[in-house]
């Protein structure tokens, strides 16, 4: 697992990533049979047009196939999602969009 080592430079914390990464075999998940009426999670990382881009992207999910779409938004790009466990449990799939 990895783990992040904070060292001084010039008067400033400075966390440097070190450890391992994984490299175990993981299976996809199961791809929907359908989009029909489905339940979408979309992830807005909050780059720039993300948010537009997105907003088209559910509106053609709900008009054309019915789905219910909910959105969350990260307060910043460079972290992980808060919302991955709420997400799971609310959706049947997520698309997690990104900018420019």
């Amino acid at each position: 697992m990895a783990q992040d080592l904070k060292q001084n430079i010039g008067g400033l914390s400075v966390f440097i990533p070190g450890g391992s990464a994984s490299t175990e075999s993981r299976r996809l998940a199961q791809r929907l049979k359908t989009i029909e009426g489905a339940r979408i999670g979309i992830l807005d990382n909050c780059k720039e047009f993300a948010d537009l881009v997105l907003r088209g992207v559910a509106e053609v999910l709900r008009r054309d196939y019915g789905a219910d779409v909910r959105f969350w938004r990260k307060a910043y790009l460079g972290i992980a999602s808060p919302y991955a466990e709420e997400m799971a449990a609310q959706c049947d799939a997520v698309i997690n969009g990104v900018g420019h």
